[in-house]
């Protein structure tokens, strides 16, 4: 049974209003944007008032995971932890996160961590070391980085008896 109109909850034209302007200046997840709505209005004309905006295609919490997983991957050189982390603060579902990382993965493996490791070491300068291995691969673990995909992309970039040392622990 279908429900009836005149009990279903319609957005106010201010709350609409208020959501296109939020989302004009800046890209929101439906939690991140529920939340700043409901200064304006009570639960059930934000929710209306979302429903509404997805229907338009205003809103869409699957697209929105994965430009922001793919532009923080891609150029800013953030890990899938990281990146991980950043979208469920924003009110992503877990399971949109999740689906969003794997098709950035799919599309650029590990290309993005290469070429942050390239980008890092022409600065800093790549490490020489047991200790500048060890700085390097604590650095890109805070960004987000698996330490399995951090040393396969490390070990080929990195001379064999610098690497050997590391391994030793000499």
């Amino acid at each position: 049974m279908e429900p009836d109109p005149e009990q279903t909850p319609q957005p106010t034209k201010k709350l609409l209003s208020k959501a296109g302007n939020l989302l004009a200046r800046k890209a929101h997840s439906r939690g991140e944007l529920r939340e700043k709505l409901l200064r304006f209005g009570d639960m059930q004309s934000v929710e209306a008032a979302l429903d509404r905006l997805q229907e338009l295609n205003l809103l869409n919490d699957g697209e929105y995971a994965y430009n922001f997983a793919s532009r923080r991957a891609t150029q800013e050189g953030w890990g899938p932890l990281r990146v991980r982390q950043a979208l469920l603060r924003r009110r992503v579902a877990p399971q949109l996160v999740d689906s969003a990382l794997e098709r950035v993965k799919a599309e650029c493996g590990d290309t993005a961590l290469r070429e942050y490791i390239e980008k890092h070491c022409e600065k800093t300068g790549w490490p020489q070391d047991r200790k500048g291995i060890q700085r390097l691969i604590g650095h890109l673990r805070r960004r987000g980085f698996h330490e399995e995909s951090i040393i396969s992309a490390l070990r080929p970039r990195i001379q064999a008896s610098v690497w050997q040392r590391f391994d030793t622990g000499d």
